[in-house]
């Protein structure tokens, strides 16, 4: 016999769990908007943060339509059953364990980086900006950028740590919010951002390469959390 292990579910499952209840028993109806995401936070008691996730999967999932500038409305007919979007880790988590990590992976690298890795983060960032520019969504060459940025940083544990939370923010619900929240011009700005982290490794100031990263992730985790319903 096997027995499978009962894994707790995020908190943004919870809430997910919670919203589609309501919906299912008419508390929301079809095609009704819901309340602001300020409000509903409120009176739910839970960060903003947890709750946009738990929109964005119940969007995956068909019970909601999420209509950038106007709000998230019930849909209508036939929905799926929610199931978990495979998310392992809060997409915000990931990011603000990033802006941690890769801070520090950016200090070192100003202080270790040879000549041959800063040529390829210059090239692998010529890449990024390309991506960028297209408005092309989860850009391979952003992920690659972010990485040569940890090798560099002479610390190979630190290198795995970048890799493993990179490989968590490519979930699909952190995609989906890519795709709803990060804006063209949010992108453009990505550029900038990227050449002073790189700016910064090839002069070699530690500090102005950790304070580049962070700046670009707290960015990064701003906009997903820009206001772009109603409220």
């Amino acid at each position: 016999m096997s027995i499978k292990p009962i894994a707790a579910p995020r908190l943004y499952q919870r809430i997910a769990d919670e919203i589609a209840r309501l919906i299912e028993t008419g508390a929301f109806k079809p095609g009704e908007r819901l309340p602001a995401e300020r409000e509903l936070a409120l009176q739910m008691q839970v960060s903003r943060a947890s709750l946009r996730e738990a929109l964005s999967s119940l969007e995956m999932n068909g019970h909601v339509e999420i209509r950038l500038g106007s709000g998230v409305y019930v849909r209508a007919g036939q929905r799926k059953k929610v199931q978990p979007v495979a998310a392992r880790t809060s997409p915000f988590d990931v990011l603000r364990a990033r802006r941690l990590v890769e801070s520090e992976a950016a200090a070192l690298a100003a202080k270790h980086a040879t000549p041959v890795q800063i040529r390829r983060m210059t090239q692998t960032f010529e890449r990024l900006a390309d991506d960028m520019r297209a408005n092309r969504m989860q850009s391979v060459a952003d992920r690659e950028f972010h990485l040569c940025i940890a090798q560099a940083s002479g610390n190979s544990a630190l290198a795995l740590v970048v890799e493993r939370l990179w490989a968590e923010g490519g979930q699909p619900l952190d995609v989906r919010m890519e795709e709803l929240f990060v804006t063209r011009g949010r992108k453009r700005d990505n550029i900038a951002e990227h050449r002073a982290v790189l700016e910064a490794i090839r002069s070699g100031d530690a500090t102005a390469a950790r304070r580049a990263m962070r700046t670009h992730l707290v960015n990064a985790e701003r906009q997903r959390m820009s206001m772009r319903d109603q409220d």
